[in-house]
């Protein structure tokens, strides 16, 4: 065998909201009643898993009571070659009668030859297995000796989707035997060859808890229907596949996983009590299921409508198990779970909320990829099921229905807080990730963000890489590729203490009016060095960095990064590209991308002293890289503006999207501030700032020693201009006034406080 690395529902019903259980003490005894043994011994057992008094099994009763299981296991096919319900989306009784055509001239042909030769590829990954495939087959090994169960290849090849993507599509074109032949060889062997067990057993990729429901979730319903009437798929065979999804069933009762997997565990059970309603326990088996998805609907979801795993993209995976049980109930006429319909309409509802101007998701996490996700092609899968007219402005990619309400809007729960000037693709869009790790697929990003303007993707996530412990794994998943500060080079390493799940949400850190949006994050975790391919080494760090975010409706955005840690420290504000951005040092402390007609991100620090640098495809550390999907990677620019400064650093950064062709102008300075008192604020107490665009000047004021934001705290402050002139005063938390070039009060915003003057003269406040 040679291997080779080619590199390169939310119900909302107001319950509490608690870190779920894999399984609750009703579920775990129900579990035991239906499954007291996981494993089918012989012959005698498996047909004693059946109901032979059904109508149909006449013949096989027959058989079993003469102890002829050979004859037992012809009537048993014979019975399902004549069955026609219920039925799945593939049937077999649909199959061509001739072939369509030479498999040579089908799509999939190459990819099918290699499937026969036992060549499989994927995840950056090939392997091949000839002549035998080894079910178990884990090459990698974490610095600690212990396997690396994460290898992609092996999962996948355990969730048979190669059967009715490529074998079974081809046999039914061609009907050519071989691809019949090869998905007999491969069921049987992977049956007969790992013997189910009774429990979770480890180091397993046939009996992962996650992998051994794959097989019960569609591929091998559908291939079962693709090869039924075969004659290579012999009696016996069909009676080994129909062992194996009893003993899968069985043994995803009695392993519970949590999480989304947990849930698609609990669809593929659903999925053999319906098809297979001749097994004595085919009802308990699907009321098993309903009952666990309805706990994991209530449990795994927060009331933002987003899954706990706060992954925007594995939302859609807990999302699509519900459905699934769901689906198959409609499709073979059981009643459909009300309260399933209900918590799924839910799961809905998020998209909306972190929708991209593109018609995406908001890439935090393990979600896929910057611009990851269609919500068109979503919402039109499901169009007419519900009566909600911004599900149809979706769906129809904005041609019907209508626009959500909303437009920026704060997800207290999940900690995201989205800020945007309106539904259209040039939007200007930031979304802001300062939530918790979320219960799977984190990364260690508290604080950053993505931002789209114009039609463009403008400031963006790295990617995921792969779920293998690798240099690129970590370095995705790492501060490094995220848009955050570094201490000393150092990423965050929230995974080390969470929090993981909240029981309540964040509170007094958002505020949004039809001037500005604004919010904030705060990060005092651990910290760590990014050591080698496999792992982080703790440091002993002890730094925090409060940012805050604020939209100035709609024209660009204020970023206001403070740390703190005592000594001298050397700092890195990162912001990424895609690799097709060509990003430029404009000037002094003034970077952004550079690309003729196309709409451009202009990044100005207030202290233009502030260093800059453009870094792609550095190796050591890793900074700069981009994957494009499961095992890619490619160099992208990353900007870095850095500093080496004593106990606190300070960022203010003003971020200006741009239409294509739009000239630069933009100045940026820092304003005098005084207390009450008379006395003058250092910058990191507060960031008062004058920007000066094309359209007039705004006065910004941030007074950063409140954490709060939606309460004064009664302190008086007044900003002065650098020439000494008194221009704002407010008891506000954050304020600002927009001038237009003439000078004249344009809008105007407080808040948390009971009054703004500009010039002496106090103003009417949104």
């Amino acid at each position: 065998m040679r291997h080779l690395y080619l590199g390169g529902l939310a119900l909302c019903l107001g319950l509490a909201v608690r870190a779920a259980a894999t399984q609750t003490p009703e579920l775990r005894k129900l579990a035991k009643e239906i499954v007291p043994q996981v494993r089918i011994e012989d012959d005698a057992a498996f047909f004693a898993a059946w109901n032979l008094d059904r109508p149909g099994l006449e013949a096989v009763q027959a058989a079993v009571a003469a102890g002829d299981f050979a004859q037992a296991k012809r009537s048993l096919k014979a019975y399902f070659r004549q069955r026609r319900t219920p039925c799945w989306k593939i049937n077999h009784w649909d199959m061509p009668a001739k072939p369509k055509g030479d498999a040579r001239k089908h799509t999939q042909y190459r990819l099918g030859e290699e499937i026969l030769a036992h060549r499989f590829s994927g995840g950056g990954f090939t392997v091949d297995f000839a002549p035998k495939i080894d079910w178990n087959y884990f090459p990698l090994r974490l610095p600690n000796g212990q396997l690396d169960t994460e290898y992609p290849l092996t999962h996948s090849l355990n969730r048979f989707g190669h059967f009715s993507s490529v074998l079974g599509p081809l046999y039914w074109h061609s009907l050519d035997e071989r691809y019949a032949r090869e998905f007999v060889a491969e069921v049987t062997d992977h049956v007969l060859s790992n013997p189910a067990p009774e429990g979770y057993i480890r180091n397993t990729a046939v009996w992962s808890r996650l992998t051994s429901c794959g097989p019960l979730n569609g591929t091998w319903l559908d291939a079962y229907n693709y090869f039924l009437a075969s004659p290579s798929f012999t009696p016996e065979a069909h009676a080994v596949m129909l062992k194996g999804f009893i003993e899968k069933a069985r043994y995803a009762v009695r392993a519970p996983d949590s999480v989304n997997r947990y849930m698609l565990q609990l669809a593929g059970i659903y999925n053999v009590g319906a098809y297979l309603p001749e097994l004595k326990q085919a009802a308990s088996l699907r009321d098993f299921a309903i009952a666990g998805m309805r706990i994991s609907a209530q449990e795994e979801f927060y009331p933002d409508c987003i899954s706990k795993e706060l992954s925007p993209g594995y939302h859609g995976t807990s999302r699509t198990a519900i459905e699934r049980i769901i689906t198959t109930a409609r499709l073979m006429g059981y009643p459909s779970p009300p309260e399933l319909e209900r918590a799924v309409k839910h799961t809905y509802d998020f998209y909306p909320k972190v929708a991209t101007p593109l018609g995406g998701l908001a890439d935090f996490g393990d979600t896929g990829g910057p611009g990851y996700g269609s919500l068109p092609k979503t919402f039109a899968a499901v169009r007419g099921r519900w009566d909600d007219p911004v599900f149809e402005w979706f769906a129809s990619n904005g041609s019907a229905g209508q626009a959500p309400a909303f437009t920026s809007i704060r997800l207290p729960w999940a900690g995201f807080y989205v800020m945007r000037s309106g539904w259209d693709r040039d939007a200007r869009y930031l979304c802001l990730d300062a939530g918790p790790l979320g219960k799977g697929h984190w990364h260690e990003d508290c604080g950053n963000f993505e931002c789209y303007a114009y039609g463009e993707h403008l400031i963006a996530e790295m990617g995921v890489y792969s779920y293998v412990h690798s240099k690129w794994n970590q370095y995705c998943k790492s501060s490094l590729a995220h848009n955050v500060v570094l201490v000393d080079g150092h990423s965050q390493r929230r995974s080390r203490r969470g929090p993981f799940v909240v029981d309540k949400p964040r509170d007094q850190d958002w505020h949004s009016d039809g001037v500005l949006d604004l919010a904030c994050s705060f990060y005092d975790g651990p910290w760590s060095d990014f050591v080698d391919s496999r792992g982080q080494k703790a440091v002993d760090l002890p730094a925090t960095h409060r940012r805050d975010m604020c939209f100035v409706k709609s024209d660009y955005w204020i970023l206001s990064d403070r740390l703190e840690c005592p000594g001298r420290h050397a700092y890195a504000q990162l912001f990424h590209f895609r690799p097709d951005r060509t990003v430029q040092i404009l000037g002094p402390g003034q970077a952004g991308t550079k690309d003729s007609e196309r709409a451009n991100i202009m990044l100005v620090q207030a202290d233009a002293s502030t260093a800059a640098q453009v870094i792609r495809g550095r190796e050591d550390p890793p900074q700069g890289w981009f994957s494009p999907g499961r095992g890619k990677i490619e160099p992208a620019a990353m900007l870095s503006f850095d500093q080496t400064v004593e106990d606190f650093a300070i960022y203010d950064t003003v971020l200006l999207p741009l239409r294509a062709g739009q000239p630069v102008e933009i100045t940026v300075t820092r304003q005098v501030v005084a207390d009450e008192s008379g006395e003058r604020l250092a910058p990191r107490q507060v960031c008062a700032l004058a920007i000066i665009t094309a359209a007039g000047t705004d006065y910004y004021l941030n007074d950063l020693r409140q954490v709060e934001i939606g309460s004064a705290n009664g302190r008086i402050k007044s900003l002065r201009s650098t020439e000494g002139q008194e221009t704002l005063e407010t008891d506000a938390r954050t304020a600002l006034v927009r001038l237009d070039r003439e000078g004249r009060v344009r809008t105007a915003s407080a808040v948390g406080g009971s009054f703004l003057k500009y010039g002496g003269a106090k103003l009417q406040l949104p």
